[in-house]
């Protein structure tokens, strides 16, 4: 953005930008834009006007749903509510499995633009089946899950607490199949490099879709915080 493709960019070739990346250039003068390198995308006019456009843009097109005990928490960490009433979170009212209806609800009520849902494998159990719902409504949301086979606050409680998982694991199961045979798109992502590929295919389809992606049990800051205060509480005598 209003950066030449100079020395101090490495004219913009690798190593300092990758051989397979995808440049976008914004510049308020049309000469400079692919002077050294090829750009995917070349955008001419003045930088700050570009980029109010673009985030603008951007704003009416975001609406996530997050559910879940821990994996969610990732989600909500790394992607801010860019305007109102397009970022949703189980309320103290809500419960798991919630994330599904209400992206289907929005997809229903927006229908120009797309809805993301983003659950753990335990949660999504709850109402899985809304999957026909948004496939006989022709609602294309796209669902990526986290999938660490267990109930993942509580195991991570369970194992901070006191050293030891009781009842909290779960299968391995293919999600991404059960939402295939409701008529909708699925697919296992099992490496971080299938991930875009995914997501990219999942939108183009424009078809309800769920990414059943495999993660490793980590800790949410969320589920940490819940063990260091079990670990302060002091026991009272009766």
């Amino acid at each position: 953005m209003g950066r030449k493709q100079d020395l101090i960019v490495g004219y913009a070739m690798p190593p300092t930008i990758a051989q397979d990346a995808k440049v976008i250039q914004i510049d308020p003068s049309a000469a400079e834009i692919a002077r050294n390198r090829g750009v995917a995308v070349g955008i001419h006019g003045d930088v700050e006007a570009v980029a109010r456009q673009m985030a603008e843009e951007a704003s009416k097109q975001d609406i996530v749903s997050y559910d879940g005990g821990d994996f969610c928490h990732f989600g909500r960490a790394y992607s801010p509510a860019l305007s109102p009433k397009t970022w949703w979170y189980l309320p103290p009212l809500g419960m798991l499995g919630q994330a599904l209806p209400t992206a289907i609800a929005a997809k229903a009520a927006y229908p120009e633009r797309r809805v993301f849902m983003f659950t753990g494998d335990g949660a999504f159990g709850f109402n899985a089946m809304e999957y026909d719902t948004a496939v006989r409504h022709n609602l294309p949301i796209v669902g990526i899950m986290g999938n660490d086979s267990a109930w993942g606050i509580d195991r991570q409680i369970q194992v901070g607490v006191y050293g030891k998982a009781v009842a909290t694991d779960l299968l391995p199961s293919r999600y991404d199949q059960v939402v295939r045979g409701l008529g909708g798109h699925g697919e296992l992502i099992e490496h971080p490099d299938e991930l875009d590929s995914a997501i990219e295919r999942a939108i183009r389809l424009d078809r309800p879709a769920l990414l059943n992606v495999r993660v490793q049990n980590a800790i949410s800051p969320r589920a940490q915080a819940a063990i260091n205060r079990w670990k302060s509480h002091t026991p009272q005598p009766i």
